[in-house]
């Protein structure tokens, strides 16, 4: 399985500074800002459908920050072993 974990946090006024000075804001866009700040709010990462309702944007765009976010190394995959069931990709597709 698949798991998409949380690579450069924001826990200090400096990290978010440094998310800041990083010029990332402009390229990654708001979308992915506010999906990451969320992801960073929570104390798991959050499913697809949580950062929709706490994001206030909708699911495509959820997948698409969430593809973004990896793409510039804010999340990442980690790999697991399955318990059951099959893992679910940013896509939305099963694996």
């Amino acid at each position: 399985m698949i798991l998409l974990e949380l690579k450069k946090p924001i826990r200090s006024e400096q990290d978010f500074k440094a998310l800041v000075d990083s010029g990332d804001i402009p390229i990654i866009g708001p979308h992915a800002l506010v999906v990451y700040l969320v992801i960073n709010a929570e104390q798991t990462f959050p499913t697809v459908k949580v950062l929709c309702k706490k994001s206030g944007i909708s699911e495509k765009p959820v997948r698409r920050s969430l593809m973004v976010l990896e793409e510039y190394g804010y999340i990442g995959r980690k790999e697991t072993k399955q318990a059951q069931g099959c893992s679910t990709s940013l896509s939305g597709r099963q694996e």
